[in-house]
């Protein structure tokens, strides 16, 4: 895997390399990119300008490159025609050079790398690193089996004094876009990503001791609906009238209804939960009604996604997408700490959108799956925990105005605030 920022040679010293292998050896050749909509997308022009640069014993075809002596053929190619995916025959290959890595999705790369089967085929990644996150660096930069290059402009002894002249001139207008474009460093946050990298690491960072008086306690279910999905929870204990902390995370892949049921059961009784939320649109109205009305308690509540009317919510479009940003302002502010790495991955992975009345919506856990990206259970639970945080809990336990002054009692100041 070769990354950095621009003109580092990264697709000059791979396209280099592959054809003198093609000199050396006899040996098929796939050129490709997560889309190709027509080969001008492709490296066939920086490889057919070194053919004829260095006289090279290739023969240049409009969509194929073959060596006249040694027969290496090299092709080109979009993993992704129209949706579907285009592998066929890939099986065989020697050499798969994926230019412009960074745009592959996670799943394009799970179904293309078991189809690269031949012993000794080598796969080369060039890439100038979009998000943290990118699905090839995430899967293979730590890798045993994986060499990994990261190379800039100044590494570069062939890079000419006009490159380093608009990296200086770039560098004095924006570091920030210095870092990213010339050496490499990922964005921060993607256009349409909810939470930055930045505010996450800041969240975790965090610390906020318990104060007297508080230490309530919210948990919040995300039931599992699929077969390769899992349950979670997430616990939200206050720590003050404004901070809140996440207190235990787990999940668990069993779907039994009654293992379910038992398990929201047992882990609100240990965790000491005030009150629990339990995602109500599929299978977890089971457990909910379980709970409720088989067993009497009032202490769990329902959530539900349905769209919200324009007229009664002119900027969310649902109550996941609210409660999404409900989250989005107390990491800004600094009234939460999310100590879990888990659910800092899947947050970052929470993309928006905007309908059309231009009103903010998560993109849905659905689309999410089709393009390869893990459904962020531990995420919706705790936006689903957070959806309770202010509101007024009828049946509320007297501990919580122990050593409270007076005068906070008889205002009810710090309702607004979250306080239970």
């Amino acid at each position: 895997m070769l990354d950095g920022g621009r003109g580092g040679a990264k697709s000059q010293s791979i396209g280099r390399f592959i054809l003198w292998l093609g000199e050396k050896y006899n040996l098929r050749i796939v050129c490709g990119r997560e889309t190709q909509a027509s080969i001008n997308e492709s490296v066939h022009s920086l490889l057919s300008d070194l053919i004829h640069s260095y006289n090279l014993s290739y023969d240049v075809l409009k969509n194929q490159i073959i060596h006249r002596e040694t027969g290496t053929t090299i092709n080109f190619r979009g993993f992704r025609e129209q949706g579907r995916f285009n592998i066929q025959g890939m099986e065989g290959v020697d050499v798969l050079w994926i230019d412009e890595s960074q745009a592959i999705t996670k799943q394009t790369l799970d179904v293309l790398i078991p189809t690269i089967r031949k012993d000794k085929a080598k796969i080369f990644f060039s890439m100038n690193r979009h998000v943290h996150n990118d699905p090839v660096f995430v899967s293979f930069h730590n890798r045993k089996d994986c060499l990994h290059i990261h190379i800039d402009y100044f590494e570069n002894p062939f890079c000419t004094q006009a490159l380093k002249n608009e990296a200086n001139e770039c560098r004095n207008t924006s570091e920030k876009d210095y870092q990213h474009i010339w050496l490499g460093y990922p964005l921060d946050q993607s256009e349409d990503a909810l939470f930055s990298v930045a505010e996450l690491k800041a969240a975790k960072e965090a610390v906020y001791p318990i104060r007297k008086s508080y230490g309530h306690r919210i948990a919040g279910f995300d039931v599992a609906r699929y077969g390769d999905d899992k349950s979670a929870v997430v616990v939200l204990q206050q720590q003050g009238a404004l901070h809140w902390k996440t207190a235990f995370v787990d999940q668990w892949e069993k779907m039994d209804l009654n293992y379910t049921t038992g398990r929201i059961l047992t882990t609100t009784h240990e965790q000491g939960a005030n009150v629990s939320i339990i995602d109500e649109d599929g299978i977890g109205s089971g457990p909910l009604d379980i709970l409720n009305k088989g067993r009497g308690l009032d202490n769990f509540r329902g959530f539900r996604n349905p769209r919200i009317a324009y007229k009664i919510d002119k900027f969310y479009v649902n109550p996941r997408t609210k409660n999404a940003y409900k989250l989005k302002d107390m990491v800004r502010k600094g009234h939460i700490q999310i100590t879990d790495d888990k659910i800092i991955e899947e947050l970052l992975t929470i993309r928006y959108t905007f309908d059309h009345n231009q009103r903010r919506m998560l993109i849905p856990k659905d689309i999410m799956r089709k393009q390869g990206v893990k459904s962020p259970n531990l995420a919706d639970a705790l936006f689903m925990a957070v959806s309770l945080i202010g509101e007024k809990i009828e049946k509320d336990d007297d501990r919580q105005y122990v050593n409270q002054p007076q005068y906070s009692q008889e205002a009810d100041l710090f309702k607004g605030a979250g306080i239970r």
